[in-house]
């Protein structure tokens, strides 16, 4: 850290089918990315990361609700 540091940066894709078969399992999967967007801010500052800000996991969020759907349509994320 600090002067002779500089940061590193990635990106992560989850890719997850808009229309799920089984939408129990696809709820199950954005319920472990909402709690690591809840529970890990603190642990990535501990490692010296930076934290999604709530503003783009509330973003991430509604596109769950708007386009990740059951066979029948109904949003699998409220």
């Amino acid at each position: 850290t600090g002067a002779d540091s500089w940061p590193v940066t990635s990106a992560s894709f989850i890719l997850v089918h808009k229309v799920q078969d089984k939408p129990e399992n696809g709820k199950a999967v954005l319920d472990f990315f909402n709690w690591a967007f809840e529970n890990g801010a603190q642990q990535a500052e501990e490692l010296d990361y930076v934290a999604l800000p709530k503003e783009v996991t509330d973003k991430i969020k509604e596109s769950w609700a708007a386009e990740i759907k059951a066979a029948d349509g109904t949003a699998i994320w409220k």
